[in-house]
């Protein structure tokens, strides 16, 4: 039990990590990808959050709202 809920918080900062500095994450992705010490398809998930972050942070930038902060604002 103890380890569960420690690998839910872990997740979880790693997750609003990849909200908070989606290119810090994508970089470090990068670099145990190429040092090997992970596998090419290991942290894809993680890859496409910090991507959908990065775009929200570019439509936000030009002054465009994104479809999921449009919607956010609408409930």
């Amino acid at each position: 039990m103890l380890v569960s809920l420690y690998r839910r918080r872990v997740a979880a900062t790693v997750i609003q990590l990849a909200k908070d500095d989606p290119s810090l994450v994508k970089e470090m992705i990068a670099r145990l990808r190429a040092a090997g010490e992970i596998e090419v398809d290991d942290l894809v998930y993680l890859d496409r959050i910090a991507d959908r972050w990065i775009k929200i942070a570019e439509d936000n930038g030009r002054g465009r709202i994104s479809k999921p902060a449009l919607n956010a604002r609408a409930a």
